[in-house]
């Protein structure tokens, strides 16, 4: 009878430390295949069948379609180039360029995945062929909650939030390290 009741209770802490687990690696992500340019990050296999199952089951619990290997490529940031967490209250200025690709977007998110909605009516994004761009082809963006000249994104609200830059049709997609790529800088521009 002791033997029996010492199985169950191991059986009982294996299960829920395993459970336990997978549940904190599926909600806080894992990026076992991240790439990471500066505060960018992407994982490169995330449409594969190579991809991580932690990162599978978190996209599907967040109900977020991935892009397949050749269909381009989704870099989030959560931190400026200070290392500062984003947050939505804040100022920030986007500026660079981004890898060459057929289109990319840019949005802001809330850390569950919900994608930051201006009230002005303005769409929630920015696209690669609605943004004024220097000569050299470089532009910069304005990050926040006060409407600005020129390229804005909003991000009415208070608390942290995630930047999302999707490329597609990119070579980029293809990439298994960082080398030679080239993101937009994230600024801090008063808080």
């Amino acid at each position: 009878m002791r033997l029996l009741l010492s199985i169950l209770v191991v059986c009982a802490i294996a299960l829920g430390l395993g459970g336990w687990s997978a549940q904190w690696a599926v909600e806080h992500g894992t990026n076992f295949d991240a790439v990471r340019v500066g505060p960018w990050s992407a994982s490169p296999f995330s449409g594969t069948p190579e991809a991580d199952p932690y990162a599978k089951a978190r996209r599907a619990k967040l109900a977020q379609l991935t892009l397949g290997g050749g269909e381009g490529i989704v870099f989030q940031a959560e931190t400026d180039a200070l290392g500062n967490r984003l947050r939505r209250e804040c100022e920030y200025r986007l500026s660079g360029r981004t890898p060459v690709s057929r289109v990319f977007t840019l949005s802001a998110h809330t850390d569950e995945g919900q994608l930051i909605l201006p009230e002005s009516g303005r769409p929630g994004w920015l696209t690669s062929n609605s943004i004024l761009r220097s000569e050299d082809n470089s532009f910069e963006i304005a990050v926040g909650p006060e409407a600005r000249a020129g390229n804005w994104l909003a991000t009415l609200g208070q608390g942290p939030y995630i930047l999302t830059l999707a490329l597609y049709d990119t070579p980029a997609s293809a990439i298994t390290g960082a080398a030679g790529l080239e993101l937009p800088t994230i600024l801090p521009d008063g808080c």
